[in-house]
C-alpha cells in the first residue's frame, strides 16, 4: 500500500500544534504570504506578541496551557478478597448505585466447610486433652507404687501429657478464632457500595481469581477491581504535566478552565492534587502549549483540578485549562508590563520588530499607571499585532529578530489574532489536493494530544493515519 510521509511541524507555541501543521500543509500551499520571517541568526533578539503578552489574544503568551479530560469526583474500587469467588452479582455496568446498595455476594461453601473442619478439629482436640487427663491420673497413681529409680520415669510421662495438653488448648483457641473470622466473613458475604454512582465497569474474569484483595482506592488505574464505580454528581478536571514543567504547578494553583467548543465558556478551579507516585512514560498524550521543550520521550504526571462549579460539563469532555493570574480581569486598552517599557528623556518607548524583521525603537505614549499590576496603559504608538523584545542590556537597533510564536524562517501568519484556539485540533475537510496523496478523503487530525514531537505521520491510500518514529 503507498503511503504518503508528512514530518508533522509542531510549533512551541501557545496551541499552535495543530493550527501550525494545518498553516504549513494548506493555507501557505495555496500561496498565502507574510511579511514575518525570523532569522536563524545566533545574535538574533526574541520578540513576543504583544497580544499574547496582553492577553488580548488567546492566552498571554507567558502561561502554560494543560489538556484536561472531566473525570468523576471519585472513583470506587471493590476488589475481591482473596480465595473468593463471586456467587451472585446484584448490578450491571451503567447501573447507578446508592451508598448501602448491594453489588455482590461471595460463594460461602468453602467458609463454611473450614468452620466444620474446624468443629471436627476442636473436638477431636478436647478428647485427647480428656484422655491426656486421665493418663496423668493413672500416672500419678503409678508414680506412688514403683521405686525411686521408676519414679523419675513416670515424672517424665506426666510432664510430656500435660505439655500435649497445653498444645491441644492452644489449637483449640486458633480454631475458635477461626470459626469466629469465618462465621464474620460468611455474615458479611454481601458486599455493599460505600459511596453512590455509576456502575463504570464489572471486570468478571476477576470473579474467580484469587489474586485480589478486597479493598477500595480512589483515581486508581489498575483492572484488579471487580467494580468500578463513578462517582455521580461534581466533576473534577483531569490534566497532565511533563515532568519538566511539574514544576510550573503546585498544589492549591488558581486555574481557569476553557471549553475548546467555545473559549468563552469558563470554569474556575484550583489544583488539589498532584500525583507524583505513578508517571506515563507517553508523555504525547499531554498537551502542552508554552515556550521551550514540550517534552518527548519523557514522563508525565497527572494532577486534578476541583472546581467551583462544574455545571455544564459533561463526564468526559475535553477542556484546556492555564495558571489564572488575573486574565478575567483584563482593562479596557492595552495594558504593558512596566519592565517593557524604557524612558528616557521625558520620553517612552519599547524595543519592537521593525516591518524589515530588525529591532528598533518604538515610542509610545503612556496613560495612566496601575501600581497593583504594575502595568501602563499604551494609549497610542503600539498594537496588539505588534512584536516587541524584553529591553535587556545590549539591544541595538537593526538586529535582526525571531519571533517567538513563528518557526524560524516561515512565513508570517498575517495576523495572530485570527488563530482560533478552540479549534487547533480541528482539520477535517481541508484541501490537500496538491501535496502527493493518492487519498486523503475525510482526513481528519482530531487528535493533536497524540503528537510526539519530531515524529512522522503516515497517511495511507484508506485515509488512515499512524505516527512513526523519524
Amino acid at each position: 500500500m503507498k503511503k504518503a510521509v508528512i514530518t508533522v511541524l509542531v510549533l512551541a507555541i501557545l496551541g499552535g500544534g495543530g493550527y501550525g501543521a494545518y498553516r504549513y500543509f494548506y493555507l501557505d500551499k495555496q500561496g498565502e504570504t507574510g511579511g514575518r520571517v525570523s532569522s536563524d541568526s545566533a545574535d538574533a533578539v526574541h520578540v513576543d506578541s504583544v497580544g499574547m503578552i496582553t492577553g488580548l489574544t488567546s492566552g498571554n503568551g507567558l502561561t502554560d496551557r494543560y489538556g484536561g479530560e472531566t473525570v468523576a469526583q471519585a472513583t470506587l474500587e471493590v476488589k475481591l478478597e482473596s480465595d473468593k469467588k463471586v456467587e451472585k452479582c446484584y448490578v450491571k455496568e451503567g447501573d447507578e448505585v446508592k451508598q448501602g446498595d448491594k453489588l455482590f455476594t461471595y460463594d460461602t461453601q468453602d467458609d463454611q466447610d473450614k468452620v466444620e473442619q474446624a468443629e471436627i478439629d476442636i473436638d477431636r482436640n478436647n478428647s485427647e486433652i480428656e484422655s491426656s487427663k486421665k493418663a496423668i491420673e493413672e500416672n500419678e497413681k503409678l508414680k506412688k507404687q514403683v521405686s525411686a529409680d521408676e519414679q523419675l520415669s513416670v515424672t517424665t510421662e506426666i510432664l510430656t501429657l500435660e505439655n500435649n495438653i497445653k498444645q491441644k488448648e492452644y489449637e483449640i483457641k486458633s480454631k475458635e478464632r477461626e470459626i469466629e473470622s469465618l462465621k464474620e466473613s460468611i455474615k458479611n458475604a454481601t458486599v455493599t457500595a460505600e459511596m453512590g454512582g455509576i456502575i463504570q465497569k464489572i471486570n468478571d474474569s476477576g470473579s474467580s481469581n484469587s489474586s485480589y484483595g478486597y479493598g477500595y482506592g480512589y483515581g486508581s488505574d489498575g483492572d484488579s477491581a471487580y467494580i468500578t464505580i463513578l462517582a455521580t454528581g461534581d466533576f473534577r478536571i483531569e490534566g497532565k504535566v511533563n515532568e519538566q514543567n511539574l514544576q510550573n504547578i503546585y498544589v492549591g494553583m488558581p486555574m481557569i478552565i476553557y471549553s475548546r467548543v467555545d473559549s468563552s465558556v469558563k470554569w474556575y478551579g484550583e489544583i488539589s492534587d498532584i500525583n507524583t507516585e505513578q508517571t506515563d512514560s507517553d508523555s504525547q498524550n499531554t498537551m502542552y502549549y508554552g515556550y521551550g521543550d514540550s517534552g518527548a520521550d519523557s514522563s508525565s504526571y497527572k494532577f486534578y483540578v476541583e472546581l467551583e462549579s462544574s455545571e455544564g460539563l459533561i463526564l468526559g469532555q475535553h477542556v484546556y485549562m492555564e495558571q489564572n493570574v488575573g486574565q478575567d480581569e483584563q482593562k479596557d486598552g492595552l495594558w504593558l508590563e512596566d519592565y517593557y517599557i524604557v524612558q528616557e528623556d521625558g520620553e517612552a518607548y519599547v524595543w519592537a520588530a521593525d516591518t524589515d524583521n530588525t529591532l528598533k525603537k518604538k515610542t509610545v505614549t503612556l496613560g495612566d499607571y496601575d501600581e497593583d499590576l504594575m502595568k501602563y496603559e499604551i494609549v497610542s504608538g503600539l498594537t496588539a499585532d505588534d512584536y516587541i523584545a524584553y529591553p535587556e542590556d545590549g539591544l541595538t537597533e537593526g538586529s535582526a529578530v525571531v519571533y517567538n510564536d513563528i518557526s524560524s524562517g516561515s512565513d508570517d501568519w498575517d495576523s495572530m489574532d485570527d488563530m482560533d484556539m478552540e479549534y487547533y485540533d480541528e482539520l477535517d475537510g481541508a484541501d490537500l489536493s496538491d501535496m502527493d496523496f493518492e487519498s486523503y478523503d475525510d482526513m481528519a487530525l482530531d487528535s493533536y494530544d497524540d503528537m510526539d514531537i519530531g515524529n512522522e505521520m503516515v497517511i495511507d491510500d484508506d485515509s488512515s493515519y499512524e505516527y512513526a518514529a523519524p
